[in-house]
């Protein structure tokens, strides 16, 4: 805070004249004064005249904050300036006491030429120019309202009016506002200027002196409460800085001005004053306080030798290290110049460069021997405003390290070995080795110069990524044994990679210190492209690039080992191309070699890029996938959607030389989650679900079931034994009666069964399918054929059963066979047998396909004599225009239709349809499956020829069977 000096006049002393402006009224006299008392409170002064200039000598218009003799005093002083119109002058001339400072300001009305004399009794800064100059314009403009209105009645009202809008607009120029406390009322008046730096609004201004305090901050309210009250009953005037508070709780830095208004007879009527918002003052004064704040400490900080000289060179600072370097103290070392106590040479040395660094304005650097420092040291000068910052850095130890570089450098520069010296950084504030020497297979292997290498950092040379295990190493090395030998990627100039066997070696100057890496590296690039290829070759496959088995059985290994840990499942996909063989056949193999790689680049871009996708051989494919969740539903779902996504992938056309070709997959896929820790079997489980999905129809996928697992198991035990079977003849023949409308017994059916040694009678359904898969049925079913044939040729012997027949089941593999009609033929004519009795039941699966091979080689069975019926008809892919071309003699209602018949009135229906279509095509049709007699009377009733099934008798063995043809049940008779 800025007190007022206590030599300050009342700022409301009565001025004093001898002369006064004649056409001037008392109303007029009090608004010029109260015009002076302004100019002196913005001004900063301590007394003001206004003077008409345009008489001699000057009138007097106004005046504020001087006694009557020092008035005269001051009229006398302007009476040269109406001689020499200066209208520009800061300072007119030395004043006698008791004024130190003394400014002219010309005023210019209309009548002639005014003027402002501003007066202080102490030395003070400037006022600034835009300030002066609206108080000069504000002047001229009420005096000529005052000339003006001179003969007016509204005179006093319209000076009052224009006085107060240019006093505001001045105000809010110079950023102050007036105020005046009416000390009989206590009732506080400002201007608008006042109301704006305090953020009152129109509902908040201040009426009293009580609201006036309250609106500073609460430390200052005592303060200005004091000095208000010092000033209404003392006339003591106060100059303060103090911070008030604005809407919002914001601070805001006002100066404040007070001063006492008193009458005549020296009574205190009034106080009035002013406040200037001064935040952006204190602001920048803060700023720049903590900028000198900021750089002391930076200053004291910096651990270098570091000093500042002035323009001529001469020390201003030093700091510590600088002290000790230079080994001596900053009073010893202040304002000399900073090569005094150095040699000649040296000294002259360190003035050119500096000089020349300040005539520039660019920094400069030098390295010499101090010899009475004995110390080669870097000097490194930066120019500023008031001078030079100089950083001074010892580099003896660098320098013998150069020394002994070039001695090696004439050793091995000529090695056809690359050799690369890097100094450590040791015991400098450098952390990153620096490259120091090179030799010249060094510049022919990577391209780079010495000048490009020299003082930079081996990292330039080194993809940092993939060679940090490496540097690891090799540190490690480096530690243990002060040599080590690694094998890095390094990069060339242009760009490119090579390989370099490389063999480091620690040079120590103590024990502890190591300064220097001596580097010896070989060009390896031909061997490690010659082992990558190798590599390559060994895990990957070489038609798609796709990891082979081997990787593939590798990776799994390891994700099995990640899921164990972390609790993720994964799911493994096995992907086999539907008809591959056909396009290879077809097209050739090359079309064929091209389909997988389009295949390979589908499936890769189809899966995430964490996915494995391995190509197994032929066209088989696999993918890998890990971290699905840890939850085995989500798990399972994420790869059902990722195996759905594959799968439409493939099901897309490709385009091979111009053919669209479209193919489709059959996806078999397994979950694993780390409990499983042998990859063969997760392989195995995902092939297993890859063919069920093609028995499913293929262009399909399926998950592994652990049901299907044990199936395969079991049928893998079952193929085994029935193998055994066949040699042993474990097999034996049953048969089942079948009868017609009457009950006559007409033939039978042979059905086969396994006699097993350990688990006893096994029915067909359990070991027929594994039969046909592994292609045992076909001498089974030649085996059931003969036993057949063997049988009729028993029973023409005897008289009872000589007309019965014998229907033998006939698979679709056993019928494609190209020898079976003279496997047939050959059956008939060893056991001579009639051949209308050996009827061959046929499946409608022999329909799907190769009608016409199906339908020729029926003709030739049917020309041997044989007896044709179609089994199981309704469920297969029977086709009415292919139906009338078979040489058929009869057809078979599966026991599908018969279970049912009396209650879905579907397969009522179906099989009223089947009996009249037999019908129609003079087809006997035999119902199989009839369990009750009500079945029987409905289907007998439809118009049915023969039935099989329980109601009559189940299959039996031969003798058991030979018992019932010579003593039938009651309903049923023997065919004579």
């Amino acid at each position: 805070m800025r007190p007022a000096p206590d030599n300050r006049p009342p700022l409301n002393a009565e001025p004093a004249s001898e002369r006064t402006g004649a056409w001037m009224v008392p109303t007029q006299r009090s608004e010029l004064d109260r015009l002076t008392q302004m100019a002196a409170q913005f001004a900063a002064a301590d007394a003001a005249l206004l003077v008409d200039m345009s008489h001699e000598p000057p009138l007097l218009l106004g005046s504020h904050g001087l006694t009557p003799e020092e008035t005269t005093q001051s009229l006398g002083a302007c009476a040269p300036l109406l001689k020499t119109r200066t209208d520009s002058e800061r300072v007119l001339a030395e004043a006698e006491a008791p004024f130190r400072y003394r400014h002219w300001l010309p005023v210019f009305d209309v009548v002639g030429q005014s003027g402002l004399l501003l007066l202080g009794r102490d030395a003070r800064e400037p006022v600034s120019d835009a300030t002066l100059q609206l108080l000069a314009q504000h002047a001229a403009d009420v005096l000529a309202l005052a000339r003006r209105c001179e003969q007016s009645e509204q005179y006093n009202a319209n000076v009052l009016r224009e006085s107060e809008s240019r006093l505001n607009l001045t105000e809010h120029t110079a950023g102050a506002g007036s105020w005046s406390l009416q000390l009989s009322t206590r009732e506080v008046v400002h201007s608008d200027e006042f109301a704006t730096i305090l953020g009152l609004t129109g509902r908040h201004q201040i009426r009293s002196l009580e609201d006036m305090v309250q609106r500073y901050a609460p430390e200052w309210r005592n303060g200005i409460r004091q000095r208000l009250e010092r000033c209404a009953q003392q006339g003591e005037g106060f100059d303060e800085e103090i911070q008030v508070v604005v809407d919002g709780g914001v601070p805001k830095w006002v100066r404040t001005v007070g001063t006492a208004v008193r009458r005549a007879n020296g009574q205190i009527v009034r106080i009035q004053g002013a406040i200037q918002d001064i935040s952006a003052q204190k602001q920048a004064q803060q700023d720049t306080l903590r900028l000198a704040m900021r750089l002391t400490t930076t200053l004291a900080s910096i651990t270098e030798a570091f000093v500042t000289l002035d323009r001529q060179c001469c020390f201003t600072y030093l700091n510590q290290e600088s002290e000790r370097l230079l080994q001596k103290s900053t009073a010893d070392l202040l304002g000399l110049e900073v090569w005094q106590g150095f040699s000649a040479g040296l000294a002259q040395r360190l003035k050119d460069q500096l000089t020349r660094s300040l005539n520039t304005n660019r920094r400069v650097e030098l390295e010499d021997f101090f010899p009475t420092l004995g110390k080669w040291l870097e000097v490194r000068a930066y120019p500023f405003a008031e001078g030079l910052a100089v950083y001074f850095r010892d580099v003896t130890e660098r320098r013998r390290s150069q020394e002994q570089l070039m001695l090696l450098e004439t050793s091995v520069s000529r090695l056809n070995d690359i050799v690369a010296i890097a100094e450590t950084g040791a015991g400098t504030n450098d952390t990153e080795p620096r490259i120091v020497f090179v030799n010249d297979a060094f510049e022919q292997h990577t391209g780079y110069s010495r000048a490009e290498v020299l003082g930079q950092t081996p990292r330039m040379l080194l993809e940092l990524d993939p060679a940090i295990p490496k540097l690891r190493e090799l540190a490690l090395g480096l530690q243990q044994t002060q040599q080590a030998r690694t094998e890095l990627m390094v990069r060339r100039k242009n760009g490119a990679m090579f390989w370099v066997e490389l063999e480091v070696v620690s040079v120590q100057a103590t024990a502890e210190e190591v300064t220097h890496w001596v580097a010896v590296g070989r060009d390896i690039t031909q061997r490690k492209t010659a082992e990558d290829m190798i590599r390559h070759l060994a895990f990957y496959d070489a038609l798609t690039d796709l990891p082979n088995r081997q990787l593939l059985l590798d990776r799994l290994q390891q994700a099995l080992a990640a899921s164990a840990r972390s609790g993720q499942h994964g799911a493994l996909m096995f992907i086999d191309l539907d008809n591959f063989k056909i396009l290879n056949d077809t097209l050739g193999h090359q079309m064929g070699d091209q389909l997988l790689q389009k295949v390979a680049a589908r499936l890769t871009k189809s899966v995430r890029k964490t996915d494995m996708v391995a190509r197994l051989g032929g066209d088989e494919f696999v993918v890998m996938v890990d971290d699905l969740s840890t939850d085995p539903d989500a798990a399972a779902f994420k790869a059902t959607a990722l195996a759905e996504k594959v799968l439409n992938t493939l099901r897309e056309p490709f385009q091979l030389n111009g053919h669209q070709h479209f193919t489709t997959p059959s996806i078999g896929v397994t979950s694993f989650n780390g409990q499983q820790n042998d990859v063969g079997e997760l392989l195995k489980q995902a092939d297993l679900a890859m063919y069920q999905a093609k028995s499913l129809g293929r262009n399909t996928l399926c998950f592994f079931d652990p049901n299907m697992q044990a199936t395969v198991t079991a049928n893998a035990t079952v193929g085994s034994d029935l193998r055994v079977a066949l040699n042993e003849e474990q097999f034996v023949v049953h048969y089942q009666p079948q009868v017609d409308r009457v009950g006559v017994i007409t033939g039978v059916e042979a059905l086969v069964r396994w006699q097993h040694p350990q688990r006893g009678l096994i029915f067909p359904a359990d070991f027929i399918p594994v039969a046909e898969d592994t292609g045992l049925i076909l001498p089974l079913g030649q085996w059931v054929l003969e036993k057949s044939c063997e049988q009729l040729a028993a029973w023409a012997d005897r008289p009872q059963t000589s007309n019965l027949s014998i229907a033998v089941n006939v698979s679709v593999r056993q019928f494609r066979h190209p020898d079976f009609v003279d496997m047939v033929m050959a059956a008939i004519t060893r056991t001579g047998i009639r051949p209308h009795r050996l009827k061959l039941e046929l499946t409608e699966s022999l329909l799907a396909d190769r009608m016409e091979i199906t339908i020729d080689k029926m003709g030739m069975l049917k020309a041997l004599g044989v007896t044709l019926s179609l089994d199981d008809f309704g469920v297969g892919y029977s086709s009415l225009s292919v139906l009338k071309r078979l040489p058929l003699d009869q057809l078979k209602i599966d026991k599908g239709f018969v279970a049912d018949v009396l209650t879905d009135p579907n397969d009522a229906a179906i099989s009223r349809a089947i009996i009249a279509l037999a019908q129609s095509l003079s087809l006997q049709v035999v119902a199989e499956g009839v369990e009750t007699q009500e079945q029987r009377d409905f289907l007998a009733y439809q118009g049915c020829d023969q039935f099989q099934g329980h109601l009559f008798a189940k299959p039996l063995p031969i003798e058991a069977l030979d018992a019932l043809l010579q003593n039938p049940t009651a309903g049923m008779l023997v065919l004579a």
